[in-house]
């Protein structure tokens, strides 16, 4: 699926561009389930921002039978599932894929804490470049060493005594509408302008096994999905139930299931 080329840019850069990997036709029908969703649960597309803190914005996971294609790239599809196994280097978990409307601006920050690692693929549903909202990501600094360096360069940035802040040295990645973006749960990002701006988003844990119960646990609470922030109906936008229940669809949908499965994931009131 993935070339050398586009792997090994990834491990060492800590992200790589998929230039039109959804095409024009799978770009209109997300685009159509993601504004839908979101006009749906939350009454408007875009509302004000809020002041509770975080990257301002609506959020609902989407993986419901009325939005077919969003479940189809959770894990029936290889160019995500497959690839995030690729990039990763062995067998991943799926989180849910979300829905997202962002209504305010995001600093420097990382998906994950430094712990587990993964790979979030993030689809941008307008054109996007430096003004717009385009990613803007510091290559490498999901390398442990790197991310030292960067906290002490953080510490003694003037902006720590109240000073003008130093523009920290990134790329920018600008994207059309069919560009997925895949990079590291650890890697330093922000975007900034464009508002709102639409995207569909996922994150893939690479599968810690059955062995090591705290590194279950880890995973479990990474991929279960609670926006208790948002004033959405849980039970009409269940986070796996409708998802699940289609595990025999394809093969590849089958193995996520029983993974999230044998982590408890699918137990209880969290599917």
């Amino acid at each position: 699926m993935l070339t050398h080329e586009q792997i090994l840019h990834f491990t060492t850069f800590g992200y790589v561009t998929l230039p039109g990997l959804l095409s024009q036709s799978e770009v209109a029908a997300l685009r159509t389930e993601v504004t839908d969703a979101l006009a749906a649960a939350f009454g408007t597309v875009g509302r004000e921002p809020d002041d509770l803190g975080g990257i301002s914005g609506d959020y609902l996971p989407l993986a419901v039978d009325r939005a077919p294609f969003s479940q189809s790239l959770i894990a029936d599809d290889q160019r995500t599932f497959g690839a995030s196994a690729e990039l990763l280097g062995g067998p991943t978990v799926p989180s849910v894929g979300i829905a997202t409307c962002f209504t305010g601006d995001s600093t420097w920050h990382t998906r994950q804490g430094r712990t587990l690692g993964g790979v979030t693929f993030w689809v941008d549903l307008e054109p996007r470049e430096q003004r717009t909202g385009a990613l803007r990501l510091i290559p490498g600094s999901h390398l442990p060493d790197f991310h030292r360096r960067l906290c002490e360069y953080r510490g003694a940035e003037p902006a720590i005594s109240g000073f003008e802040t130093w523009d920290w040295p990134h790329v920018v990645i600008p994207t059309e509408p069919g560009d997925v973006v895949a990079f590291h749960v650890h890697l330093m990002n922000c975007a900034q302008g464009g508002l709102p701006r639409l995207s569909w988003t996922i994150d893939y844990l690479p599968w810690p096994g059955i062995v090591d119960k705290e590194r279950m646990r880890v995973v479990r609470d990474f991929v279960t999905v609670e926006f208790d922030h948002e004033d959405y109906d849980r039970e009409r936008w269940p986070v796996w139930r409708e998802w699940a229940a289609g595990g025999g669809r394809t093969p590849s949908r089958a193995i996520a299931v029983e993974r999230l499965e044998l982590l408890g994931v699918l137990n209880g009131d969290n599917a």
